[in-house]
């Protein structure tokens, strides 16, 4: 644990800037949103976003980190390698449970706000895409990191189960849905039709003047 401290001891200031960013970040968006949404969405949305941010922000920054006084980067492709060895009598739990929560605050959120990763399957493959271009970023800027095949697969394991955990709350910023109208109905008001019986000796003289104007 005082080992992993020492090398990742430049995280402490970096989220201590950060997070009073994220903090003043969270009211802003969320009053610019309530201009056309619920004030409660609003103030939701806008919190998971920031966290989300803030969460890629700070994995950014401890990928390029440098770690110890080498410059040269190490490739290790065995699956489990690293795995057996931190299970070791030498070995350093620590870096395996840090590589399993790497991810998994991101994997618990991003399926609240993005509706294409709700399965676990679709959260696991983003999750090894992601790994990979860590991994990948980490051996070509030379920090002194170890790329390893097993950061790939306890990265992956983390969103995964971040988003297991989540998995019931998914939907529950979702947009509401937009509220029904009903149609106006017309109304129609039919007057009643208007019958005048006229005596029938007085329309034979109405149509024998019209039909023989000669004989008037």
């Amino acid at each position: 644990m005082e080992a992993l401290l020492r090398a990742f001891w430049g995280m402490i200031p970096i989220s201590a800037i950060a997070l009073p960013y994220a903090l003043l970040g969270w009211p802003l968006l969320a009053a610019r949103r309530r201009r056309r949404l619920p004030a409660r969405f609003a103030t939701a949305t806008a919190g998971a976003d920031c966290a989300a941010t803030l969460l890629v922000f700070l994995v950014l920054c401890l990928v390029i980190m440098p770690v110890g006084g080498s410059s040269d980067s190490t490739l290790d492709l065995v699956p489990g390698s690293d795995i057996t060895a931190a299970f070791a009598d030498d070995g350093s739990l620590w870096q395996v449970i840090g590589n399993v929560l790497l991810l998994c605050p991101l994997g618990a959120l991003l399926p609240l706000r993005v509706r294409r990763l709700r399965t676990l399957l679709r959260v696991a493959l983003a999750a090894l895409l992601a790994s990979v271009l860590v991994e990948g970023t980490q051996y070509l800027i030379h920090c002194g990191r170890v790329t390893s095949a097993d950061d790939v697969l306890l990265n992956t394991a983390g969103a995964t189960l971040g988003a297991a955990l989540s998995r019931r709350g998914w939907r529950s910023l979702d947009p509401p849905p937009p509220v029904a109208i009903p149609a106006q109905r017309r109304r129609i008001c039919e007057s009643p039709t208007l019958r005048l019986r006229v005596p029938r000796s007085v329309w034979d003289t109405r149509y024998a003047a019209i039909a023989h104007p000669e004989r008037q």
